[in-house]
């Protein structure tokens, strides 16, 4: 049996109305969102599965990236603490009459203390960088440069201690500003205008520098009156030691008879390497040099370091060390030198200087050649070399390059 179902005809697309034609607004012609295949072949195709996947978009942050260096940074924030808070932090104090009697501007004063501090800390980083180049340098210092070098360390001391006591007192002013700004006698008249934020950061950042500036000022203070003295004392019993031990020549800690034959031998052996005595000295004059100045327990008796390094701390006055340490400084250079010698100031060149070590204390060449650049004056002759040795054992300053020089080049090497 058949159905008579009804007919209904797919939906048209609107076409569009001929311009020339008046149509009434108020007829519905149709759904707005259909639109005419002209409208249709506009649009692209969609785009193909994969071309999602390989076609990506780079993916946009709201992170804002600073590509400054580090001055350009540097110097902004110069800029921002001496133009953004410019004159925003200050207390002004009147009289009864409105007169203006104090003024603190704290903006003003942090930044001249922080001129100090950065004029500080590039002075000793600059100090540091020369020394370094110093140390690797690889042409001796001249004699005739030495006055000049001297005179120049001590005006670099000089613009460092005075850098070092604007910081100090510029630290504590400012502390005695910023702590108590806002802790003032009600009965004056004081008028404020700072900005919160800025003086919380000054308030802590005070705080913070004094927590390490107090200790560091006690450590200055407890080093120059107690530690350097102190530290004069052992340095020079030091040098005494590296003595003793170049006299104890198998570092037993004795210096005995046997000690003075090996020692004697080394001696002749430099006469015949570096020296100008055609014949070795005088067997009794050997024994009297080492019984008037070695064996100080009596005539050829053993003696150990630390009983020798006792007897010399006995015998010490910084006055007069140097008269008492010549004649033992002179007598162990006569082994291998004359006096007639040393007076003609011929120079003594490296490689006669690595022979006295090498034969003396059979030490590193390598360490001999680099102090002796570092450290030895350019030209060396043996009476300036028998003066280093004078200073090395009679001054206890180990601040004067002078007296450590014998003492540098006896020390361990580094590894």
């Amino acid at each position: 049996m058949e159905k008579n179902l009804n007919q209904i005809s797919p939906p048209t697309y609107s076409e569009p109305e001929p311009s020339d034609v008046d149509t009434n607004p108020a007829i519905y012609t149709g759904a707005s969102n259909i639109m005419t295949r002209a409208q249709i072949a506009d649009i692209g195709p969609p785009p193909a599965y994969d071309s999602i996947l390989v076609n990506q978009e780079p993916p946009k942050t709201n992170v804002r990236h600073d590509d400054r260096n580090l001055w350009e940074k540097v110097h902004e924030w110069f800029e921002m603490s001496s133009l953004k808070y410019d004159g925003n932090c200050s207390r002004i104090h009147y009289d009864g009459k409105g007169k203006k009697v104090e003024e603190i501007d704290l903006p003003s004063f942090m930044k001249a203390e922080g001129g100090v501090l950065c004029a500080y800390i590039l002075f000793v980083f600059g100090c540091r960088l020369l020394s370094i180049c110093d140390t690797k340098r690889k042409q001796r210092i001249k004699r005739a440069d030495v006055e000049g070098r001297k005179k120049c360390e001590g005006n670099l001391f000089f613009i460092w201690f005075s850098l070092s006591i604007a910081s100090s007192v510029l630290c504590s002013i400012g502390a005695s500003k910023v702590i108590p700004f806002y802790k003032y006698d009600v009965s004056k008249n004081y008028t404020f205008n700072c900005d919160s934020e800025f003086y919380s950061f000054y308030h802590n950042a005070k705080i913070g520098q004094l927590v390490v500036f107090v200790p560091y000022a006690a450590y200055i203070l407890i080093a120059i009156f107690i530690v350097i003295p102190k530290g004069k004392v052992w340095f020079v019993r030091r040098k005494w030691r590296q003595w003793a031990s170049l006299l104890d020549s198998d570092q037993d800690g004795i210096i005995s008879i046997g000690d003075m034959e090996k020692i004697n031998a080394r001696l002749d052996a430099l006469r015949r390497a570096i020296g100008d005595r055609t014949t070795a000295l005088d067997a009794e004059k050997q024994k009297k040099w080492w019984n008037d100045h070695i064996f100080k327990r009596g005539v050829n008796k053993d003696i150990s370091i630390d009983g020798y390094i006792n007897y010399l701390e006995g015998i010490y006055n910084p006055a007069d060390m140097e008269e008492k340490m010549r004649p033992v400084i002179t007598g162990f250079f006569n082994f291998f030198t004359t006096p007639d010698f040393r007076k003609k100031n011929l120079p003594f060149v490296e490689e006669d200087f690595i022979k006295f070590w090498t034969i003396l204390t059979n030490m590193d060449e390598l360490h001999c050649k680099r102090l002796f650049i570092r450290h030895f004056l350019n030209p060396l002759t043996m009476a300036s070399f028998l003066e280093d040795f004078v200073a090395f054992l009679a001054y206890n300053d180990f601040f004067d390059e002078n007296t450590t020089r014998v003492h540098n080049i006896l020390k361990p090497p580094r590894k």
